[in-house]
């Protein structure tokens, strides 16, 4: 039996719980493309799309996939919130054999003058943005690119 620290078990309870709830629409969804840095020089790459919650500006949902070859490996949800950090999330993904995986991520934006989550995405649509993620002890970079508004 593998044992870990509780903070961390309800943390993932929590998590879990949250991810597990109806989402909420948002009050329009953006959605693009991201690459990512990983350990050893690889390169990851994926679809994104979200927008803010109605009525909740601090708050963002949204799903992503994974892509290798054109297929897609990876495919999950993820959730930002406003921290006096900045913006700060989780996300959880499934591969097509049922294996999840979760983590957090955090968005740079200290050059940015905007006061939403949805004015972040929104900016997408004229240039990158890039943070941090993170899962276990694996960490890397990513950037985001918006290509369009609604339905991808």
């Amino acid at each position: 039996m593998i044992r870990r620290p509780l903070s961390i078990t309800l943390r993932l309870i929590v998590f879990l719980a949250a991810a597990s709830m109806p989402a909420q629409e948002p009050v329009q969804t953006i959605h693009g493309t991201w690459i990512a840095t990983a350990g050893h020089g690889e390169t990851l790459h994926g679809t994104w799309a979200g927008g803010a919650l109605p009525r909740q500006p601090d708050i963002a949902e949204g799903t992503w996939t994974l892509t290798r070859g054109g297929e897609v490996v990876l495919q999950g949800t993820w959730r930002a919130e406003k921290s006096r950090r900045g913006w700060e999330g989780q996300f959880i993904a499934r591969t097509a054999r049922g294996q999840s995986v979760a983590g957090s991520w955090g968005a740079d934006v200290e050059h940015w003058q905007g006061k939403t989550f949805q004015e972040l995405l929104e900016l997408t649509l004229q240039e990158e943005i890039s943070g941090w993620w993170q899962i276990g002890q694996q960490q890397g970079n990513w950037w985001l690119k918006g290509s369009g508004r609604g339905a991808e």
